[in-house]
């Protein structure tokens, strides 16, 4: 899966250079004048996970889009498998071997480009779409109920613990802490992310933003980040995405 992941990425980097050799039939010269401001909220799920972004931006002529953009992501690992210890009544899920809950807060620049301009009686505006920047990667430690023993080997009780891998048995584990007992230690892994993709606007009048976008992340932050306990740390995190957004546009009087 990560060479075809990588190629994805690599296919969707080239377009643009494709995107400037296309005609583009202006259907509205209306719009072209007018519209100067776009914002525009999006929620995503991509293979690694999901997010929640914010993107505003400039139209500087009819074709092209200059935007800043803001994404909080959660990033789950494809090994963390949740489970519950049957032998526990009152046990509750957990991911056996996860370390950390990861986490990645994005700020950058993007640039779209319009391939296909929708037609003046309704249809899908077509926009190539770059972005990267900064990355920050959060790195939340798991912490674990863990059961402790009497002198005769009786439970007597239980204990919240950070989960480590070579003194935590999994017969031991009764489930998982409360989610936020770990945010006071978490670390920081700073970084870089690069974002590209398509998006399709079918809104249904000019000054509304209704759209799907289809991509690729990667995101690569500093030192690496052991998610799982018993899996290699990861150089970077490359996945797709699947976006929806909702904005407005503003033209030049507004």
């Amino acid at each position: 899966m990560f060479p075809k992941e990588k190629i994805f990425v690599l296919l969707l980097a080239i377009l643009p250079i494709l995107s400037f050799a296309q005609d583009i039939d202006v259907g509205d010269v209306e719009w072209r004048k007018v519209i100067v401001k776009e914002w525009n909220v999006d929620f995503f799920l991509n293979t690694n996970g999901g997010g929640i972004g914010f993107q505003q931006g400039r139209t500087p002529n009819y074709f092209d889009k200059h935007f800043w953009e803001i994404d909080f992501v959660y990033n789950v690992h494809h090994k963390a498998v949740r489970a519950r210890n049957p032998y526990f009544a009152d046990a509750r899920g957990f991911a056996y071997g996860k370390l950390c809950d990861l986490f990645f807060l994005h700020g950058g620049y993007g640039y779209q480009r319009t391939i296909h301009q929708k037609p003046y009686w309704g249809g899908v505006r077509i926009r190539y779409t770059l972005s990267g920047g900064l990355s920050l990667g959060l790195a939340m430690p798991v912490y674990l109920n863990i059961a402790t023993y009497d002198y005769t080997g009786l439970m007597d009780g239980k204990r919240v613990e950070r989960y480590d891998p070579d003194k935590h048995k999994i017969e031991d584990i009764i489930g998982r802490a409360s989610f936020f007992q770990g945010i006071g230690k978490t670390s920081l892994h700073p970084g870089f992310y690069f974002k590209t993709g398509f998006l399709f606007d079918f809104s249904k009048d000019e000054y509304t933003i209704h759209a799907l976008e289809i991509g690729a992340t990667v995101d690569m932050v500093f030192p690496f980040v052991q998610q799982m306990a018993f899996v290699k740390a990861k150089p970077c995190f490359i996945g797709a995405y699947l976006a929806y957004n909702f904005g407005k546009r503003k033209g030049n009087h507004e």
